[in-house]
């Protein structure tokens, strides 16, 4: 009865490592213990975050993980936090990360993640490394800001992005009808795709044809690090911390240390003037919506789960295959 139990335990343990193998969409070679991350979001802005895991041992041992960093000048991985101890063949995890660990300034960190079961060696051995880019310095300022109301109900914004070599990445539009007004996610209501030195012509409706209404934009990077607000002539533009929220996704980010701007001034729809030296994400949002969207990748993807479908099939089927062997074992001769 207890090899049977054990048996089935084996199954068990061999289908999560497979919906592991899944969820990560790579294909590894079958090791008693075995240690996948989840790839946190890079770049970021943020000094503060998981670096979730997933540890299992298809003997259904004790596994011990440890979490290691290199920052940008360090020679070597040292480990931070305490080992984390998981009964009964594993299970997932997180390497808490905050800043006295990325206290390396900007650049790039790796992070490993060791497991190990029984005497620690050979199979029953496994690490894997992830590299995670810090990055708030922020898009250069935008320039050439213009509003022209080309009808009662049509509004054309005007501006260019600054020639950063390759940091800008979008920008974001806010509207009120009113002054002074908040530039954040209440008052956004376009997200424009856009690179390095480009300039571009919006085009926004606005609800009520009667009303007049002032415009700011400010530009962002793929790290969340947004640039000044730009916009209608005002007096001027004051700094206010955001009200963070977690983000949406599998590792939500707590806290930044950027901040948002506010337009303050009075009505007016000539000239321009922008913030100076001040630079944070989007208010409101923890991970700010500058995220680069990769396009073009979608087959691979399909490929590549298609892969690991047929690959847990096959699994299962030498499971059922070593299972029925097992019973028929088991049954009494007649």
């Amino acid at each position: 009865m207890h090899g049977g139990s054990m048996f089935k335990k084996y199954i068990v343990l061999t289908m999560a490592g497979f919906v592991a193998l899944a969820i990560t969409g790579r294909v590894y070679a079958a090791k008693n213990v075995s240690v996948r991350i989840q790839q946190p979001k890079s770049p970021i802005n943020q000094n503060n975050f998981n670096v979730s895991f997933v540890a299992l041992d298809l003997q259904g041992r004790t596994v011990t993980v440890k979490c290691f960093q290199k920052g940008p000048s360090d020679g070597a991985f040292s480990q931070f936090g305490s080992s984390q101890t998981f009964t009964n063949g594993g299970n997932s995890g997180n390497c808490a990360v905050d800043n006295s660990v990325m206290n390396d300034g900007e650049g790039s960190y790796a992070f490993k993640v060791e497991a190990t079961a029984g005497d620690g060696t050979g199979d029953n051995f496994d690490d894997e490394t992830t590299t995670v880019t810090y990055d708030t310095s922020g898009p250069g300022d935008l320039r050439d800001y213009s509003k022209n109301r080309t009808n009662a109900c049509e509004y054309t914004i005007h501006f260019k992005t600054a020639n950063d070599a390759g940091a800008t990445v979008k920008a974001e539009l806010y509207r009120s009808d009113t002054v002074p007004f908040n530039a954040d996610n209440g008052t956004r209501i376009q997200v424009i795709s856009i690179g390095s030195d480009e300039s571009k012509n919006v085009t926004d409706t606005p609800p009520d044809c009667n009303k007049t209404y002032y415009y700011a934009v400010r530009a962002f990077d793929a790290a969340g690090n947004g640039s000044a607000l730009i916009g209608d002539n005002v007096s001027t533009i004051t700094v206010i911390n955001p009200t963070a929220s977690p983000a949406q996704g599998a590792i939500p980010l707590n806290g930044g240390t950027n901040t948002g701007g506010s337009v303050l001034g009075q009505e007016s729809t000539t000239g321009a003037i922008g913030a100076t030296g001040t630079s944070g994400e989007t208010l409101g949002e923890t991970s700010p919506s500058a995220e680069v969207v990769e396009t073009g990748k979608k087959d691979d993807t399909k490929k590549s789960m298609a892969r690991n479908l047929m690959l847990g099939g096959g699994i299962l089927l030498l499971g059922a295959i070593l299972y029925a062997i097992w019973k028929k074992k088991q049954t009494p001769a007649t």
